[in-house]
């Protein structure tokens, strides 16, 4: 599979990734291969409007299936040059899991973390604050834009994606950066509803 996702990304074509135990047989994920290696793969993402949306790393052992090029490859190229987007690398090392954490938060801001096979219909989103061998500490942002008054600590290796540097973490960080003093939680608006 490396070999192959090698070849995408020299020959620069979108790839179709199907990770069918975590997402179903009908689900998939368009994206130019940017980097890999023997754990994982980084992708910038090509969305349904086909439009570049963020960066999006996957692991190898959960990908149960991969398409080179994508079924749509020329015309999603053909779209996207149109539109004048350029597929960027992110400043991000692809290397150990905690590092390439601390740097996406460190370039992003936030960072959108998977953990399916825990809970397959949730993520969290926010800034890692620490990491060591089995764990990080996340500082999250909720849906408000708003971020949480607590920390949270996650295992390391319950992460199945990881996504950064799109359209929704780009909206979280607008509004909280536009909140000013409201950019954390307001614990007063709860406890004093009736």
């Amino acid at each position: 599979m490396l070999i192959e996702l090698e070849k995408a990304k020299s020959r620069n074509n979108l790839v179709r990734i199907f990770r069918e135990e975590l997402d179903g047989i009908d689900s998939w994920y368009d994206g130019f291969v940017l980097e890999a290696n023997e754990e994982m793969v980084l992708l910038q993402l090509v969305d349904d409007s086909i439009r570049l949306n963020g960066y999006q790393v996957l692991f190898l052992e959960d990908i149960s299936d991969f398409v080179h090029p994508s079924p749509f490859n020329d015309f999603q190229k053909r779209v996207l040059s149109l539109r004048n987007e350029t597929v960027r690398q992110p400043n991000v090392r692809l290397t150990e899991l905690g590092d390439l954490l601390l740097d996406i938060t460190e370039e992003y801001g936030l960072v959108t973390l998977h953990r399916e096979e825990q809970e397959d219909d949730s993520c969290e989103i926010g800034r890692v604050l620490k990491v060591d061998d089995v764990s990080f500490e996340l500082e999250e942002i909720g849906s408000d834009a708003r971020w949480f008054d607590e920390t949270y600590e996650y295992d390391l290796y319950d992460i199945t994606r990881i996504e950064f540097g799109g359209a929704y973490e780009e909206a979280l960080l607008l509004v909280n950066e536009d909140m000013g003093d409201d950019a954390y939680e307001l614990h007063n608006e709860y406890e004093n509803a009736e």
